[in-house]
């Protein structure tokens, strides 16, 4: 399932979580679409919030779970 993480710095990074560590966050971008596949890594003190989405496919815009 897709999550969106939000920064501090007011950045957005949607993407599946495949690793939640104590001191990293790391998760493989799936949009937007030019960045799908990549991998990255978000130390834990500078995320404000994880949200999960709910599943769409990627001509919608995401919206949360729930």
């Amino acid at each position: 399932m897709e999550s969106m993480v939000k920064t501090g710095d007011d950045e957005t990074h949607i993407g599946i979580p495949i690793c939640e560590g104590p001191g990293q966050f790391r998760m493989v971008l799936t949009r937007p679409y030019h960045e799908a596949g990549h991998i990255i890594e978000i130390p834990r003190e500078d995320i404000a919030s994880v949200e999960p989405l709910a599943p769409g496919s990627l001509g919608e815009a995401p919206a949360p779970a729930g």
